[in-house]
């Protein structure tokens, strides 16, 4: 019993399991064929429809129950379509529930990548609150409208990176790498409504698809909002093979940027550093409480700092990133430290650093992040940059106004008028864009009190970085006249 297996070679492996009562039933499960099924047998038992309204509904346990809408993405609600045999691709809703809900809520978060044959074959998390802020899960199994041609990402290990497969005739397949560059990335991030830095990875880095290849030489310029708009050769014309699938990386991270692993509460854990795309430790020579201070002020966290004691945490896995980290204090991340090359020690995991931050103390929304001004021709001028997460980034125009400008320049000690500049007017920024949708009367004192709680970046590039003139003087303009 417990054990999946899969004698037909059917799309999804199947095991008994016993009854409250004593008696055998059978099936389906989430494990791959021949690996013993570690599931219970409540959750063996399971089936899934869609009701008035396009519900989901999860049958657990002997019990139809709803799935939490919070987090619920176009992905997760493909592969629903997809295991009811519906369609290949799904679109995702919400359903409002006035007072209580009318059954239980079994499903907290499906975090499907789209290209599961089943929901629980998704990273799923069960029901922990027993509440969603956003309703009930729904789906329409038909393409979303005014996206271009559907888009997934396949086979990487976050849900920001993987092979590109694009949706096409009733088919997903692949794209052949000629021609495939970091601007061909962009458009795809920009399509996924991604915002890290894209890269373009060729050569099928993230594993041969096994569908048809369904577009060749594309060649974006990096402006299109979807790879519709790109040029590219006819559908299925090119004269590749699955060796050549394109893919890309949207990643939210940069070299240098800090995390606590393994602690209780998210102002404690083991130090990892980000680096060519992977996380590692730090090893604890020569470590102190100032550079735990360093890495606490580069979270946000204020207050004092200390270093864990050995064994509080967990050891890592993976590399080992930094040694004989020697901070004096007024840096402002971890990589502004003398430190050695990345990956040079002589340590092991044993050695990890793990530090506690002051939770009483995390930097609050009416001070906000430090903020600065770049490219300008002087220092009362240039592009808006803010302090977060360990880097500076930029700040989208989208909406940007004399008011918020007002606001930046106050902030900066400048008195004087100010003039809000969008489109990027002092060159565009690299790097992250951190705020969106800033709104600000122009009475605040700092731009942290203009940021809306809701502050994700959406589809907005370095093209619409805003910028800002402090103690601003309107030219004249000179009536002049020729005469005689």
């Amino acid at each position: 019993h417990n054990y999946c297996r899969n004698p037909d070679g059917g799309t999804i492996p199947w095991c008994f399991y016993r009854l409250a009562s004593g008696a055998i039933s059978w099936a389906n499960c989430d494990c791959n064929q021949g690996k013993g099924c570690c599931v219970s047998s409540a959750l063996l038992s399971w089936g899934l429809r869609l009701k008035m309204y396009g519900s989901v509904e999860l049958y657990f346990s002997g019990l139809w129950g709803s799935i939490c809408a919070d987090h619920w993405t176009d992905w997760d609600a493909s592969v629903v379509c997809r295991q009811l045999g519906l369609s290949e691709i799904g679109t995702a809703g919400k359903k409002n529930h006035l007072g209580l809900w009318h059954v239980p809520l079994h499903m907290q978060s499906a975090n499907c990548r789209g290209d599961e044959k089943a929901l629980l074959q998704c990273g799923y998390w069960e029901t922990m609150s027993g509440a969603c802020n956003q309703g009930s899960a729904t789906v329409t199994c038909v393409p979303p409208e005014g996206v271009g041609t559907p888009l997934r990402l396949a086979g990487g290990k976050e849900n920001f990176e993987g092979r590109v497969e694009v949706y096409h005739d009733g088919k997903w397949g692949t794209i052949c790498d000629d021609q495939w560059d970091d601007k061909d990335a962009e458009v795809v991030c920009r399509q996924l409504g991604l915002s890290g830095n894209p890269k373009a990875l060729s050569w099928a880095h993230y594993g041969k698809g096994s569908g048809p290849i369904l577009l060749d030489e594309v060649e974006c310029s990096g402006n299109e909002l979807s790879l519709d708009q790109c040029k590219k050769s006819d559908w299925g014309q090119q004269n590749c093979d699955h060796t050549e699938d394109a893919g890309v990386s949207c990643d939210p991270f940069t070299e240098g940027t800090v995390r606590l692993v393994g602690g209780h509460s998210s102002h404690e854990g083991r130090v990892e550093v980000y680096y060519n795309g992977d996380w590692g430790t730090v090893c604890d020579d020569g470590w102190t409480d100032i550079s735990a201070q360093v890495v606490c002020r580069q979270l946000g966290f204020s207050g004092p700092a200390a270093l864990a004691s050995e064994g509080d945490y967990a050891a890592g896995q993976g590399f080992i990133l930094l040694d004989d980290v020697a901070c004096v204090g007024t840096e402002l991340s971890l990589l502004d430290c003398p430190h050695s090359n990345w990956g040079q020690h002589d340590c092991s995991h044993a050695e990890d650093v793990g530090i506690r931050c002051s939770p009483e103390s995390v930097t609050d929304g009416s001070l906000g992040p430090p903020v600065r001004l770049v490219d300008g021709e002087s220092t009362k001028e240039g592009r808006v940059e803010v302090f977060l997460n360990g880097e500076w980034g930029s700040v989208c125009g989208d909406g940007w106004t004399d008011r918020d400008a007002a606001v930046v320049c106050r902030q900066l000690g400048f008195s004087g008028t100010a003039k809000a500049k969008a489109m990027a007017y002092f060159g565009e920024g690299h790097g992250h864009t951190h705020l969106d949708n800033i709104e600000c009367s122009g009475m605040e004192y700092t731009l942290g009190q203009c940021i809306k709680p809701d502050t994700r970046i959406r589809s907005c590039w370095h093209s619409e970085d805003a910028g800002v003139i402090c103690d601003y003087v309107e030219e004249n303009v000179l009536d002049t006249r020729r005469t005689g």
